[in-house]
């Protein structure tokens, strides 16, 4: 309970997890004999379920690129990260240093993701490029997209994408599911989509599958009774 509300089965399942792993931690350190959880049933442990994806389809990136929002830098940030699956985290950490061209004058990013902490090296397209603000005199080590500190960028995306005429509850993350299942849709291999996003398990790159599995469900459903 929380506040006196239930908490959702994934949330239940979050906290059995870390409680777990302290207590696997006090167990080796001969702090307890050994692992209470051991008596809970299978059963008994919450299983979660797939929360709803919220993405933007192409249509609607193309809306929100031809709507105007007062802050620039979010708007580049937001696309950018649209086009290359980038979390916020890691926009908000990108340096020009980091981007990088290679012999043929490919651009790339060679970066450590913020919350896995692994090293990666994540092909830049031409239409990500087209967001990237004029360098000028900025050096290696400066910001390539200069957010103001606060709580106030989801809020601006909302606004702007409310502009555009999208109903949906858009936050910055969204942009990540949204390259996600525009990679998907477009056909590229599930195991691709999941070394550009990072993943480190494929299981979790393929619930943005099953998103777009029930969208072509959906459109074919359309179809029905057409024939009377």
């Amino acid at each position: 309970m929380l506040n006196g509300n239930p908490l959702n089965e994934n949330t239940q399942r979050q906290y059995i997890k870390r409680l777990a792993s302290v207590i696997n931690s006090a167990i080796a350190d001969e702090m307890i004999p050994s692992n209470p959880f051991m008596q809970i049933k299978p059963e008994d442990i919450p299983k979660g379920h797939s929360a709803e994806v919220c993405y933007l389809t192409i249509d609607e990136v193309r809306s929100l690129i031809e709507t105007p929002c007062y802050y620039s830098n979010i708007k580049n940030g937001f696309l950018f990260s649209c086009f290359t699956g980038l979390r916020f985290s890691d926009v908000e950490a990108l340096t020009w240093g980091k981007l990088q061209k290679d012999s043929e004058g490919n651009t790339f990013i060679n970066f450590t993701q913020k919350k896995t902490q692994k090293w990666e090296n994540l092909p830049v397209s031409r239409e990500a490029m087209k967001f990237l603000p004029e360098r000028g005199l900025a050096g290696r080590d400066d910001l390539v997209f200069k957010f103001q500190s606060g709580g106030y960028i989801n809020s601006v995306i909302k606004t702007w994408a409310k502009s555009a005429g999208i109903n949906k509850k858009v936050t910055f993350h969204v942009a990540r599911h949204t390259n996600a299942t525009l990679l998907l849709s477009l056909e590229v291999p599930i195991e691709t989509v999941s070394k550009i996003l990072g993943h480190s398990d494929i299981k979790t790159t393929q619930i943005y599958a099953k998103v777009i599995d029930k969208s072509k469900r959906d459109a074919v459903n359309k179809l029905d009774g057409l024939t009377g």
